[in-house]
């Protein structure tokens, strides 16, 4: 079952979606797109989705987004995403959680590469989804050497061209897929294919 929770971070609510399991193999935490939240992930199942594979799953709205408070702590954000890799980091700690794996999309990529690139020890893998590249970050992600799946949509009409290799490219251990016929939100698109290539990946090197 997915409750609404929230927590305070700076006197300020940040709302999150939660759906444990018992004996969970791993905990995904879901960061959304600039024009969506977390209540997105809902709208296709998301939580039934990736608790069925026995993976913890937890959808937070970024501060100023969805039900979450705006916070200019973390928004907007530092040249190199420092200040979305500290929320990700207090966010983590106050769930408790030491280690788990980690989806960004959209513009909530680089938050990503900023967290894994500083907290290497918290993550267990990363997914990037039609996620925006930060030249700011191009040397960090070469550091990271954690399973990354990178996910696009062969029809992105947001993202430029050639953005998906970049990635591919720069993170040492990945695996690069292409969703044919789907959009920027591929997820949104082409849900069943999205969550068979998530669950092949979620599912495999297990921590």
């Amino acid at each position: 079952m997915t409750n609404d929770r929230f927590m305070v971070i700076d006197g300020k609510k940040v709302h999150y979606l939660e759906n444990k399991v018992d004996k969970a193999k791993d905990t995904l935490i879901l960061l959304h797109g600039k024009s969506f939240n977390a209540q997105t992930w809902k709208t296709i199942n998301a939580d039934d989705e990736i608790s069925g594979m026995g993976i913890n799953f937890i959808a937070v709205d970024y501060p100023g987004w969805g039900n979450s408070e705006a916070n200019e702590r973390f928004w907007p954000p530092t040249e190199k995403y420092d200040n979305a890799a500290e929320f990700i980091d207090i966010f983590s700690n106050q769930l408790k959680l030491s280690k788990f794996s980690l989806l960004g999309a959209s513009f909530s990529g680089p938050f990503v590469v900023s967290f894994a690139s500083s907290h290497p020890e918290k993550i267990n893998k990363l997914i990037f989804v039609g996620t925006v590249w930060s030249e700011a970050l191009s040397s960090d992600i070469k550091q990271i050497d954690k399973h990354s799946l990178i996910i696009f949509g062969e029809k992105d009409e947001v993202i430029p061209p050639g953005t998906s290799k970049k990635y591919s490219d720069s993170l040492k251990s990945s695996q690069l897929f292409i969703v044919k016929n789907a959009r920027h939100a591929l997820y949104l698109d082409k849900p069943e294919e999205f969550f068979q290539i998530l669950k092949g990946f979620l599912l495999s090197h297990l921590p």
